[in-house]
């Protein structure tokens, strides 16, 4: 199945999924807000419909839980404009977390939780990652600090050359991230909670200082 087929096919279940929400949202809600929708699936593709999916608003700080369904489908409508945290979690697998814009209209966010590796000796934790400028492109030296509230300590790593990271030994904790690259909008994110020995994927998305606002992803 292409990818015009896979797009028309997941508005069309998106549209089944918020059906029942639709009734009770204001009429000038459904014409001016956004939405996403996509899939939760692990590394050999099988669907994960007890996946816990949800979505927080960047700057106002506004909290949706997605539905599911048995298919590892969901649904997250009638959201406001801007940039959102979604979270993918299942016990036994990898939070992954992406940061993704939005605008008028459905936005497909498709999410694969690898299982948790065996846990090593210390009682730390590691997060991977990517960033990415709003035009999907990779966004090397981009400097991101990760504060643990919990603890008070703060460590900081960079993305590479195909803005990837990978920062180990992070206590459990509360986290604040800030992402920050000359050109670039600061993206600052809190409230994150991990814990225990956790393995975590982050995926970022920075808009560019003289950018336009927020456009769906791709």
């Amino acid at each position: 199945m292409g990818m015009k087929s896979n797009l028309l096919l997941g508005i069309v279940i998106f549209t089944s999924l918020v059906s029942g929400a639709q009734s009770g949202a204001p009429q000038s809600s459904v014409a001016s807000d956004g939405s996403f929708f996509g899939t939760v699936r692990d590394s050999a593709n099988a669907p994960l419909p007890a996946a816990k999916v949800s979505a927080v608003n960047i700057a106002t700080n506004l909290q949706r839980e997605a539905r599911m369904v048995r298919t590892g489908l969901f649904g997250l409508p009638f959201l406001p404009n801007g940039i959102y945290r979604i979270h993918a979690e299942l016990p036994g697998f990898q939070t992954v977390i992406r940061v993704e814009p939005i605008d008028k209209g459905p936005s497909n966010v498709n999410f694969w939780l690898p299982a948790v590796p065996a846990p090593g000796p210390a009682n730390l934790g590691v997060i991977t990652g990517t960033v990415r400028g709003f035009d999907n492109v990779s966004l090397p030296k981009v400097a991101i600090t990760f504060k643990n509230a919990t603890t008070g300590k703060s460590q900081q790593v960079m993305s590479d050359a195909r803005g990837a990271f990978s920062i180990s030994d992070l206590d459990a904790g509360v986290f604040e991230v800030v992402a920050e690259r000359e050109g670039f909008q600061t993206l600052r994110m809190g409230d994150i909670h991990l814990s225990g020995k956790f393995t975590a994927q982050l995926h970022l998305k920075l808009q560019l200082v003289s950018g336009r606002p927020p456009t769906a992803a791709r």
